[in-house]
């Protein structure tokens, strides 16, 4: 983990080396009280970017970003969490310009309106916070992954579906995944919890609607979850063995068609 603080540090550095920045930043703000301020470089290939008002962790927190395209249309880009992703998309609206802010782990944008005059002393001191900032690697922390985030998560979901077949079935059937087998990259991609829990919530269904399929789940103890690249559900004595493969088609019905015919 030190190491990729260390690379992203000094990748971050290299960016900011020798950043020459517009005089006039660009001063935007939302009605719920968040307040972004944008100091692009004279060639507005980059700029630097602080967001206050939000209930976040990069609140406050002064980003070196990318300005690129993003769909239809071009936003200014950092990592976070692993990820490069848009924080605030710029879309040409009467002209120039719509500014909408994207917050991790939100859904929806946030429509920012542009002040009309802005201060230039901004500019230097949002260079100060930034490399600041950067020396203490506040932006390399965020821009790693955060895996234990994601798998207090997804552990999450497994758990939900733990909890659904006990209260359809009444039956304490839990679904094992051997987390550690779940490198970062698959779980940056896929919504490990959500496919490991595909056979419980199955199971909890089928009793919801019918409980007699209760007598015939009694027999299982357990259900582990593998990723690999083909679906295969087995049965071993008192345990289901779910092997799901993330791009394989209508798992619901496949796992449905298994548990009928048991």
């Amino acid at each position: 983990m030190k190491k990729i603080l260390l690379l992203t540090c000094l990748l971050l550095s290299s960016k900011s080396y020798a950043l020459e920045l517009a005089k006039y930043p660009i001063e935007l703000s939302s009605r719920e009280g968040v307040n972004v301020v944008i100091a692009p470089t004279t060639d507005k290939k980059q700029a630097l970017i602080k967001i206050t008002g939000i209930n976040h962790e990069i609140d406050g927190i002064t980003f070196l970003t990318d300005f690129k395209p993003h769909g239809s249309n071009n936003a200014y880009k950092y990592t976070y969490d692993g990820t490069e992703r848009g924080l605030v998309s710029v879309g040409d609206s009467y002209g120039c310009c719509s500014y909408t802010l994207y917050i991790p782990d939100t859904r929806d944008g946030m429509y920012l309106s542009k002040k009309e005059q802005s201060d230039p002393v901004i500019v230097a001191d949002l260079k100060v916070q930034y490399e600041q900032q950067l020396k203490q690697g506040t932006q390399a922390k965020l821009a790693t992954f955060n895996r234990q985030k994601h798998l207090n998560y997804q552990q999450q979901k497994v758990a939900e579906a733990n909890t659904d077949i006990n209260k359809q079935c009444g039956l304490a059937i839990k679904t094992n995944v051997k987390w550690t087998a779940i490198d970062d990259k698959t779980l940056q991609q896929y919504a490990v919890g959500a496919f490991c829990a595909q056979v419980a919530e199955q199971m909890a269904y089928m009793c919801k609607n019918d409980q007699t399929f209760k007598t015939q789940f009694a027999q299982f103890n357990n259900i582990e979850c593998e990723f690999g690249n083909t679906l295969k559900l087995r049965q071993n004595n008192k345990i289901l063995t779910f092997k799901t493969a993330p791009k394989a088609p209508n798992q619901g019905k496949f796992i449905e068609a298994y548990l009928l015919n048991l």
